[in-house]
């Protein structure tokens, strides 16, 4: 098999730690040619790392003609501008999550790819989670009957080690920026979204946190129904001191409960709850990784991994793309009409 030629778009963490272990695989689908950063030191360690070109600007990356297809894991910021530009040249895009900022953006982007005839996919990784995968296996085998309720605990202290993250022309808010991972879960588990009721609030935390007109939302409450019947109830905070999380799910037949890459679920004939977690493998797949990390970030990087090699394989004509741009604009819609909710006062109604 001849190998995808890729450049990447982005060198910071979400790539060393999660895409870059992927690309160092013996079976990759794809090779990295060239890499650029805006830190020219940073483009210059990891194109060292894979014997691949450095630039500090993805233009250049675009202009090169070994070049195939794009990984962008860079912040959101310029992801539009950066889609409409890899279109124009013809390079397929993997685009690291949240795909844009709004529904807007969404349209430009999928307009833009589907004119040049190129693959804009998500690296949405939490599809390939095996708790994620065991649950979706039980929905849609019946198992657990049809959904009556969901909900989604992200309660947290958010420190800024990225400052942009908390600026809302740079992430696009708390929302689009990280609860999109469980939005799309949701939208892949439960099927499409008829309304939105949502709140969101900015609570100034001072130190280095941006001033309140430039913040993101730091609190946020929403209330999602499904056209396939149920509702999924989701809180989101980076303002608590003292966290909580959970990701459960109540069916007509029976519920479950999400576990770090596992899952326990009952059903009502069932007499006990049955559990799954998925052990790490003792095989060699991730042996770059130090033993210490690959025992705790196994199922991470292999979920980040499994997104790049399916957007690989659709690349290559052999598959069809479960996260395209019409998916990753779902997403960012229903964040969307958490913020329309808030701005009107008032449940929104679904599509926009």
């Amino acid at each position: 098999m001849d190998k995808i030629k890729v450049s990447v778009i982005g060198c910071g963490g979400i790539f060393r730690n999660l895409h870059a272990p992927y690309y160092e695989e013996p079976n990759r689908r794809s090779d990295i040619v060239a890499v650029a950063d805006l830190d020219a030191d940073s483009a210059n360690e990891q194109a060292k790392r894979f014997n691949a070109r450095a630039y500090t600007g993805y233009r250049q990356l675009l202009d090169q003609a070994d070049v195939d297809a794009i990984d962008v894991c860079c912040h959101p910021a310029p992801h539009l501008e950066i889609t409409l530009a890899a279109a124009a040249a013809g390079k397929h895009v993997l685009m690291e999550k949240p795909m844009c900022w709004n529904v807007d953006e969404g349209n430009q982007m999928v307009a833009a790819a589907e004119k040049a005839n190129i693959l804009l996919q998500v690296a949405y990784m939490m599809r390939f989670d095996p708790g994620q995968a065991k649950l979706k296996e039980l929905l849609d085998d019946e198992t657990l009957g049809t959904l009556q309720m969901a909900y989604s605990n992200q309660i947290g202290w958010f420190r800024p080690q990225h400052p942009w993250l908390f600026i809302q022309q740079e992430s696009g808010g708390m929302l689009v920026e990280q609860a999109i991972h469980h939005l799309d879960l949701w939208l892949w588990l439960y099927g499409e979204a008829t309304s939105v009721y949502g709140y969101t609030s900015h609570v100034p935390l001072g130190g280095t946190y941006p001033l309140p007109e430039q913040a993101v939302e730091n609190n946020a409450a929403a209330i999602i129904h499904f056209k396939n019947g149920g509702i999924g109830m989701m809180i989101k905070s980076w303002a608590a001191e003292v966290g909580h999380s959970g990701n459960e799910m109540v069916g007509s037949k029976g519920s479950a409960t999400l576990l770090s890459h596992g899952l326990r679920w009952k059903t009502h004939r069932m007499e006990t709850a049955e559990e799954f977690i998925a052990p790490v493998p003792d095989d060699d797949t991730y042996c770059t990784l130090p033993d210490d990390r690959r025992k705790q970030r196994y199922w991470s990087v292999y979920a980040k991994g499994a997104s790049i090699d399916h957007w690989l394989k659709c690349v290559a004509g052999e598959g069809a793309p479960t996260t395209d741009g019409r998916i990753g604009r779902a997403g960012i819609e229903l964040a969307e009409a958490v913020y329309r909710s808030q701005e009107q006062g008032k449940q929104i109604s679904l599509p926009l």
